[in-house]
């Protein structure tokens, strides 16, 4: 269960995170867990960045990105896909 937390800067400003506890095998394609952390519980953290911190970081548009044009095997080959059926035509 998360633990949602709000922490006052100032009367007129908040940050916002949130903490949660999990096993890290949970988190395995999503971020990349160190050795010394798998399958072990720990603490996950989210802070907000501002747009101007945000620049610094990359985020990936998917966790298959690491996967693309990987495949180190025999070049692939698409069969033969035989003859299709004619169909009656919509009325």
């Amino acid at each position: 269960m998360p633990i949602h937390s709000l922490k006052s800067n100032s009367r007129f400003s908040q940050a916002v995170f949130v903490r949660q506890i999990i096993q890290s095998n949970l988190l395995e394609g999503i971020i990349e867990i160190p050795g010394n952390l798998k399958n072990r519980w720990v603490e996950i953290i989210l802070l907000p960045i501002d747009s101007e911190k945000s620049s610094h970081y990359r985020i990936s548009a998917s966790s298959l990105d690491r996967f693309a044009g990987a495949w180190d095997g025999e070049p692939l080959v698409r069969e033969e896909q035989g003859n299709y059926e004619i169909r009656e035509k919509l009325k």
